[in-house]
C-alpha cells in the first residue's frame, strides 16, 4: 500500500489531522471501495498527492471552502492542459485523475473530513437493454476524441510495365501511384 508521509513525519498539529493523514485513511479503504487492483492503488495515491501539492502551492487547503476549491480546479485544468509539457494531460488522463478526485471527496464528506467539494454534477440517465439508471455526471471531465471506424489506408499500385499484356513503360520512372480505399490517386 503507498502511504505519504510529511517531512517531520506527523500526523495532526494543532490544526488537527493533516492532510496527508487523511489522505492515507482513504488510500488503506481503496480496496473495499472499488479499486481492488494493488496495481492501481499508487497511482490512485500519486494523482490525490499531485492534486494537493498544487493546490498549496497556491494558498488554497484540501478541505477549504467550495468557492477556493473550484478556482483551483480552474488553474489545475489549464495547468494540466497547458502548462509545462512535462506536466500536461491528455483528455483521458485529465478525466481519469478527476474520476480519481471525485472519489477521494465523496469519501471525504462521506466521512466527515469535508464539507464541500470542487465538482459541479448535472443529472443523467443511462438507458440499456430496457433498463433506465440515473446517475450524476461530474462537468470537469475533458470531450475526448472519437475513435474512427474506418481509417483510410494506403496501398501501392503496381506500375503499368508490371501488368501482363504491358503497358508502355510511362510509369516506370514516376513514384509509385496510391490508392485509397479504392480511388486511385495521382
Amino acid at each position: 500500500m503507498t502511504l505519504l508521509f510529511d517531512d517531520d513525519l506527523l500526523f495532526e498539529d494543532s490544526n488537527g489531522i493533516r492532510p496527508t493523514t487523511v489522505i492515507n485513511c482513504w488510500a488503506c479503504e481503496l480496496p473495499a471501495n472499488g479499486c481492488p487492483s494493488p496495481n492501481s492503488w499508487p497511482y490512485y495515491v500519486r494523482s490525490v498527492r499531485e492534486w494537493l501539492e498544487f493546490i498549496s502551492g497556491h494558498g488554497v487547503a484540501l478541505f477549504d471552502s467550495r468557492r477556493r476549491l473550484k478556482a483551483a480546479l480552474s488553474a489545475y485544468s489549464v495547468y494540466r492542459a497547458q502548462g509545462p509539457i512535462k506536466h500536461r494531460f491528455e483528455a483521458s488522463t485529465w478525466n481519469q485523475n478527476m474520476g480519481i478526485l471525485a472519489g477521494f471527496y465523496k469519501w471525504a464528506k462521506d466521512e466527515e473530513y469535508a464539507d464541500s467539494e470542487p465538482f459541479t454534477y448535472r443529472q443523467a440517465v443511462w438507458a440499456f437493454k430496457g433498463q433506465v439508471r440515473r446517475g450524476r455526471v461530474n462537468q470537469s471531465r475533458r470531450r475526448q476524441a472519437r475513435r474512427r471506424r474506418h481509417v483510410p489506408r494506403l496501398v501501392p499500385m503496381p506500375s503499368a510495365s508490371a501488368h501482363p499484356g504491358g503497358g508502355s513503360g510511362a510509369d516506370a520512372g514516376q513514384a509509385a501511384k496510391c490508392r485509397i480505399n479504392g480511388t486511385r490517386q495521382r
